[in-house]
């Protein structure tokens, strides 16, 4: 059962084929292979897309990242030489092109978790409750993203999903929900 669907943006026909192979590992379809960006009527009409770039778009991606989120789009950066570290900011996870499969496929499932939480009329995900109960620990957001091995990013991600879904803006609030449905134990 095919999970989604993605586009890959990038130059290197070698490293569009790498990707290709391990979205359709994961049941992740292509909607399309590209080399360069699209212009900007082709990007309002992406929805709910795992995005695969080329990190050398950074400066494409930064202006056109109002009309990407918006459209609930995931959006990887693919680093196949050191960047400069300002460029990530606007990328929800980054693989490195030197990245094992298996760390790729971590960082590509919360994409699989995200558009599985969308069918489930937007209850929390696994990855969320357990992102909620390391927020009501107390935990920062780095301390978070080094437990679970995830970028910065894709911890005030889930947290932007946990607190819409919610409703429940104030780490209190998240807490006292946490502890009411048996995520944590109050001392």
């Amino acid at each position: 059962m095919q999970v989604g669907n993605s586009v890959i943006i990038h130059k290197s026909p070698i490293i569009q084929q790498g990707l290709k192979n391990i979205l359709l590992s994961r049941n992740i379809g292509i909607s399309d292979v590209m080399a360069s960006l699209p212009d900007y009527d082709i990007l309002r009409e992406w929805n709910d897309l795992l995005l695969l770039v080329d990190i050398q778009l950074a400066n494409e991606i930064k202006n056109n990242i109002k009309v990407l989120k918006k459209n609930g789009n995931t959006i990887i950066g693919i680093e196949t030489h050191l960047a400069d570290k300002d460029s990530d900011k606007n990328f929800d996870e980054i693989i490195n092109i030197n990245d094992q499969t298996d760390i790729i496929a971590i960082k590509i499932n919360d994409y699989i978790v995200r558009v599985a939480d969308k069918k489930s009329n937007n209850q929390l995900s696994a990855r969320e409750i357990e992102l909620l109960t390391m927020v009501a620990q107390g935990l920062s957001n780095k301390q978070i993203a080094d437990q679970l091995f995830i970028s910065i990013h894709t911890v005030i991600t889930h947290r932007k999903n946990i607190t819409s879904k919610l409703g429940i803006k104030s780490i209190s609030g998240l807490t006292l929900y946490a502890a009411l449905n048996n995520m944590i134990v109050l001392h």
